[in-house]
């Protein structure tokens, strides 16, 4: 009896072992489902930073318009033979006083030795100078002709273009110790162009900038302006 009911208890853990191993054989053949996407990663959003003017300069520089003669509208526009010279004289000046370090030695020397040759003329030239803004602006010419000088020196003490002015400056220097005087207007309408030789370029890289920053805050100057950066 007992060996009965051993077998009938046998063959229920029996069918409950099968049981089993068919509910796992058929988890198994079920499709697994999809691996999640990964979450998308998030760049984070760069701005290139903005143009900067050139050799430094403020960006509040203004440069001067282009005539319809190429030549920019600068203090050194519309003057005559004796106003020219005296120009190219008082940027020599500005270049002996402000162009420093061994390269630049021989500027001093040579402006020297360009007013010990040509006194008598450059005197004349300052002369004649003066006297015609106090023709033009009768008493109050001698303050506007000091003004003129003052803004003269100004123009080529501009500090961004010192080192291509020094450049240009020691080239002229070196023609005008062999100038002879009654060759110096001849001499000064040419060195004139070439000392504003890096102010031009100067100009131009400045224009440029202008673009460049104006196409920069088309794209991202919104985006600075709310913080985004």
């Amino acid at each position: 009896m007992s060996i009965v009911v051993r077998i009938k208890q046998n063959r229920g853990s029996l069918r409950s072992l099968l049981a089993l191993t068919v509910v796992s054989a058929l988890a198994a053949c079920q499709p697994k489902p999809a691996p999640e996407a990964p979450a998308p990663v998030v760049q984070p959003q760069y701005t290139p930073r903005a143009p900067t003017p050139p050799l430094s300069a403020s960006p509040t520089t203004v440069i001067p318009p282009l005539r319809p003669d190429g030549l920019r509208q600068t203090i050194n526009r519309d003057i005559g033979p004796l106003q020219t010279l005296w120009h190219v004289r008082s940027a020599l000046n500005v270049a002996a006083l402000s162009c420093s370090g061994p390269t630049y030695t021989r500027i001093a020397d040579d402006y020297n030795v360009f007013i010990k040759n040509n006194a008598s003329t450059l005197k004349s030239a300052y002369n004649a100078i003066q006297s015609k803004f106090q023709r033009e602006h009768g008493s109050g010419g001698k303050t506007i002709f000091d003004r003129h000088q003052t803004q003269l020196y100004n123009y080529w003490s501009f500090s961004p273009i010192r080192r291509p002015f020094c450049d240009e400056a020691m080239q002229v220097g070196q023609t005008a110790v062999v100038t002879k005087s009654a060759d110096l207007n001849n001499f000064a309408a040419g060195a004139i162009l070439k000392l504003e030789v890096p102010f031009n370029d100067f100009y131009l890289a400045f224009e440029q900038y202008q673009r460049d920053l104006a196409a920069w805050n088309q794209q991202y100057g919104t985006a600075v302006a709310s913080g985004g950066q």
